[in-house]
């Protein structure tokens, strides 16, 4: 496949174009986001570099002499560039500081039906600009009891974190801070973080969400032994968390609240499912503003759905139904005939999209959760 056919296929995979390659989930696109979400970051459509463990930094970063390191592209790369990654294993702690724009975002990817791996002792990917995406690969394997394998740093902002598999941390699977603005963390499955965990260690949750103005639709967070699926804590203002599925946390699904005030806060078409607390659980310091709660699957949560007791806590229409995954003790999540999220979600909230990259809706309506059940 030359350089040529490879750019147009990533260009087109998952923003409204055909699916290109399998085990890609889709990101909500200019051309199929719902109207209550955020517009993505537009296609990098400049120059196409490359990376294979096979290469050279002192190569020109073609397909014939790629580069060797992922760092090397994060360190060249200018707007509207894109570096493909081959297949193999990076021990790398990647640092991505050059920004894009908002018009010419820089991409890092896989290669097209390929599943690089990223893998450190420290962590694999800490991220400190803005107008830039990162789709495709397994993240895993940070070390360290206050580690995690994605660190959105300082006032990061318009980043896609896309289609990855995000894994086997010690302590957190992504982590932003407080100055982060317009994440969007899109179709990710985020699994079995707090690997190593050890006695006195804080919690180790699947996705540490702080910061403003972000969206988290189409995840798969399974898993979390030490830790809550989504924490919305300790700051955080005007997010939006659609369309996942949240299942298996030592603590409950998403927690909401934090001294540092989290307002404005959106869930909605969430499977929130078989936690060990509750479907969702609010800080000893409530929420300073309002949070919407409607047309989620919440279930089998060993304290209940929504913890009460906050007054900007708004829980609308819900189902508590056992969603009838495929089978959980293998860990597919898809919906099973008769699931009672078939259908169910907000059309307006929902991506056009699954995490498989299934077209949404394929039946009668949308369907709740991270997987559309084909129709």
């Amino acid at each position: 496949m030359g350089a040529v056919a490879v750019s147009m296929l990533v260009a087109g995979a998952a923003y409204g174009g055909k699916q290109a390659w399998p085990n890609h989930p889709a990101a909500v696109s200019s051309t199929s986001a719902a109207s209550a979400l955020p517009r993505p970051l537009p296609l990098s459509r400049g120059r196409a570099y490359y990376v294979s463990t096979r290469g050279s930094d002192s190569s020109p970063g073609t397909l014939a002499r790629p580069w060797r390191t992922i760092q090397k592209a994060a360190s060249t790369l200018r707007p509207g560039q894109r570096a493909l990654v081959r297949k193999g294993i990076y021990r790398e702690n990647v640092q991505v500081t050059r920004p894009g724009t908002a018009a010419r975002p820089i991409t890092i990817a896989a290669y097209p039906r390929e599943r690089p791996v990223i893998s450190h002792a420290a962590g694999p990917l800490e991220i400190d600009t803005g107008y830039y995406r990162i789709r495709g690969f397994v993240l895993e394997r940070a070390k360290g009891t206050s580690s995690t394998n994605v660190y959105f740093q300082s006032d990061s902002h318009h980043i896609e974190l896309s289609g990855n598999e995000i894994r086997h941390s010690q302590d957190q699977g992504v982590f932003s801070e407080e100055e982060t603005h317009h994440l969007q963390i899109l179709g990710n499955r985020i699994h079995d973080n707090g690997l190593g965990h050890v006695s006195g260690q804080h919690q180790s949750h699947g996705l540490y969400f702080q910061g403003r103005n972000h969206v988290a639709a189409n995840n798969l967070i399974f898993s979390h032994p030490y830790g809550f699926g989504i924490q919305v804590y300790d700051q955080n203002s005007r997010s939006i968390l659609v369309n996942n599925t949240v299942t298996g946390a030592a603590h409950s699904g998403i927690v909401v609240g934090g001294s540092g005030g989290v307002d404005n806060i959106t869930i909605r078409n969430n499977i929130l499912a078989f936690n060990e607390q509750y479907g969702v659980q609010t800080d000893s310091d409530c929420p300073t503003g309002p949070v919407s709660i409607d047309a989620n699957v919440i279930f089998g949560n060993g304290d209940g759905p929504v913890q009460r007791g906050c007054s900007q806590v708004h829980v609308g229409s819900n189902i508590q139904a056992d969603p009838r995954f495929v089978s959980r003790s293998r860990s597919d999540f898809r919906l099973g005939s008769g699931s009672p999220a078939v259908d169910r979600a907000r059309g307006d909230s929902s991506p056009r999209t699954d995490i498989a990259g299934r077209k949404r809706p394929s039946g009668r309506g949308y369907d709740v959760g991270a997987f559309e059940r084909a129709g």
